[in-house]
C-alpha cells in the first residue's frame, strides 16, 4: 500500500495456503500487486493477480528432460521450486529445512553466489547455472538476494561413466582405424607407383602428340595456302565471268551502230555523187528519211552501251571494294542477270525473276551480288541433266515485321540426297570432281552471307523435287 504510481510488488514464489494449510494438490503461485489512482493522483485500491506457476514448472520440466532431466530451479535461499527429486521442492513451505541446494552443496553454493553465471566443477560433479531476475530489473550489477537460479548437475559417477565410455570408443575407434589406416596407405603407395607409370606413358605419348601436332600444323598451313589459291582462283573465274558477260552485250550494240554508221556513209556517198550529176528532191528525202533512221539506230546502241558500261563499272566496283552503300536490290539483281545472258542463250534453260517495284537496301552490294551469281550459277551447271528443260526462279520478298528482306533462288532441277545436303557448304566438297568443280562456291558463299551480310542461308531440298536456297538478311 505504500507503492508509489508505477511500481508494483511481486511476492515470493511459493504454495498456495487455504485456511492456513498448503493446499493439496500443490499449487504454485506468484502473487502481484500494484496501487490504483484516479485521475487527480488520489489512491483508490490495490490491484492483485495471482499467477498460478504450475505451467513455468511443466514448461521448465519439459525443457529438463530434453537435457537428461538435470536442470533444477532454486530461489536466493537456495530451495528448490524444481528439483530432480519432488520430494526436495518447497522445503520452505514444507517444514524441510535441510532440503536446500546450500545446505547439501554449500561449497558449490558459495561459488554461484558471487557469479551471475557460470560453469564449474567440483567434488559433486559438473555444475552449470545463471543468476535471473523475475522482476526483470535493468541494474544487472545488484545483488542475488531476490534472484531465481537456473542449475544444472551432472553427478561425478555420471562423468565418470561417460569417461569410460568415451575411452572405450577411443580405443575401439583406435582399433579400427588403424587397420583402416594401413590399408588406405598402402593404397595410396601403389596408387602412386601406377602413377608414376603412367606419368611415364604420358610423357612418351605427349613427345609423339608434339610430333603430331607439328606436322598437321604444317599440313594445315599448306592446306589453308591451297585454299587461299582456290577462292582466289574462284573470284578471278567469277569475274572472267563478268568480262565475257560485258564483251557479249556489248558486241550487239556495238554492231547495230557500226552497221547503222556504214549505212550512214554509203548514203553519203551516194548523195555527193547525186550532186555532181544533179540532185533530184526525192533522192534528197530518201538520204534525210535513212539518215534519221541511222542516226536512231546508233543514237539507241550508244545508250544501251552507255547503261551496260555503267551497270558493269558498278558490279565490277562493288565486287572490287566490299564497301557498304545504299542501293536498289532489284537494280542489282538486274545487274547480275545480265552476266547469264550469255549462258541461258547457249543452254535450255530460263531464269523466272519475281521483284517488286523497288526495294532499298543500306548494305553490302558486292557480296550480295557475288552470292545472287554463284546460287544462280549452282543451279545451272548442277540441278538439271543434260538435254532438260530446267527452271530457275529468283524471288525476292520484304518482311515489314522483321525489317527483313528474303531472296529465294530455287529450281526444278534434281534436287539432292540428305547426305549431300548435309555437305554443301562445307570446302572443297562438290558432285562435280574432275569435271571443273572446285567445291568453294556455296563455301565462299556461306561465309559471305554469315560473315558479312549477317545473314540466314537456309538450303531445302530432296531428290526429284528440286533445291531452294533462302536468305534472309536485314534491310541495314
Amino acid at each position: 500500500m505504500s507503492l508509489g504510481k508505477g511500481s508494483f510488488y511481486l511476492s515470493r514464489f511459493d504454495l498456495n495456503k487455504e485456511y492456513g494449510a498448503v493446499e493439496q494438490p500443490f499449487k504454485p503461485t506468484l502473487r502481484s500487486a500494484a496501487p490504483v489512482f484516479d485521475e487527480a493522483g488520489k489512491r483508490r485500491g490495490i490491484l492483485v493477480l495471482n499467477y498460478r506457476g504450475q505451467a513455468l514448472l511443466q514448461r521448465l520440466s519439459q525443457v529438463s528432460a530434453s537435457y537428461g532431466g538435470n536442470l533444477t530451479l532454486v530461489d536466493h535461499e537456495g530451495y528448490w521450486m524444481l528439483a530432480v527429486d519432488p520430494l526436495d521442492a518447497w522445503g520452505f513451505m514444507l517444514g524441510k529445512v535441510d532440503a536446500t541446494l546450500a545446505s547439501r552443496y554449500p561449497t558449490s553454493w558459495q561459488r554461484m553466489k558471487v557469479q551471475n553465471s557460470g560453469v564449474f566443477s567440483d567434488h559433486s560433479g559438473y555444475w552449470a547455472f545463471s543468476h535471473f531476475d523475475p522482476y526483470q530489473r535493468a541494474d544487472k550489477s545488484l545483488d542475488t538476494s531476490e534472484q531465481w537460479l537456473l542449475v544444472s548437475r551432472l553427478p561425478s559417477e555420471q562423468v565418470q561413466v561417460l569417461r569410460v565410455e568415451v575411452l572405450w570408443q577411443v580405443l575401439l575407434s583406435a582399433c579400427v582405424m588403424l587397420p583402416l589406416g594401413l590399408i588406405v596407405v598402402l593404397r595410396l603407395g601403389l596408387s602412386e607407383f601406377e602413377r608414376n607409370q603412367v606419368r611415364e606413358a604420358l610423357e612418351v605419348s605427349s613427345q609423339a602428340l608434339q610430333q603430331s601436332n607439328t606436322d598437321l600444323r604444317d599440313t594445315v598451313e599448306q592446306l589453308q595456302r591451297t585454299r587461299g589459291a582456290l577462292i582466289q582462283a574462284e573470284k578471278l573465274s567469277s569475274l572472267g565471268t563478268l568480262v565475257a558477260g560485258v564483251a557479249h552485250e556489248l558486241n550487239t550494240p556495238i554492231g547495230a551502230a557500226s552497221m547503222a554508221a556504214s549505212t550512214l556513209d554509203k548514203g553519203n556517198q551516194s548523195l555527193q555523187k547525186s550532186l555532181g550529176e544533179g540532185l533530184q528532191r526525192s533522192a534528197l528525202e530518201r538520204f534525210i528519211q535513212r539518215n534519221d533512221e541511222g542516226l536512231a539506230i546508233i543514237l539507241k546502241s550508244l545508250t544501251r552501251m552507255a547503261q551496260l558500261t555503267r551497270a558493269f563499272k558498278q558490279l565490277a566496283s562493288d565486287r572490287a571494294s566490299t564497301e557498304r552503300r545504299r542501293f536498289d536490290l532489284v537494280e542489282l539483281v538486274g545487274e547480275v542477270m545480265l552476266l547469264f545472258t550469255p549462258k541461258l542463250k547457249q543452254a535450255n534453260h530460263r531464269v523466272q525473276l519475281e521483284l517488286p517495284q523497288c526495294l532499298m537496301l543500306d548494305s553490302y552490294p558486292g557480296p550480295l551480288g557475288q552470292i545472287l551469281q554463284n546460287l544462280i550459277d549452282n543451279a545451272l551447271i548442277h540441278a538439271f541433266d543434260s538435254g532438260m528443260n530446267g527452271e530457275v526462279t529468283v524471288r525476292v520478298e520484304h518482311d515489314q515485321v522483321r525489317h527483313e528482306c528474303v531472296i529465294e533462288v530455287s529450281d526444278n532441277g534434281d534436287g539432292m540426297s540428305e547426305e549431300v545436303l548435309g555437305k554443301i557448304f562445307d570446302p572443297f566438297f562438290t558432285t562435280r570432281r574432275g569435271r571443273g568443280g572446285t567445291g568453294l562456291g556455296l563455301h565462299i558463299t556461306h561465309q559471305l552471307a554469315v560473315d558479312i551480310l549477317g545473314a540466314e542461308l537456309q538450303v531445302c531440298s530432296a531428290p526429284g523435287q528440286g533445291t531452294q536456297f533462302r536468305l534472309r538478311l536485314p534491310l541495314a
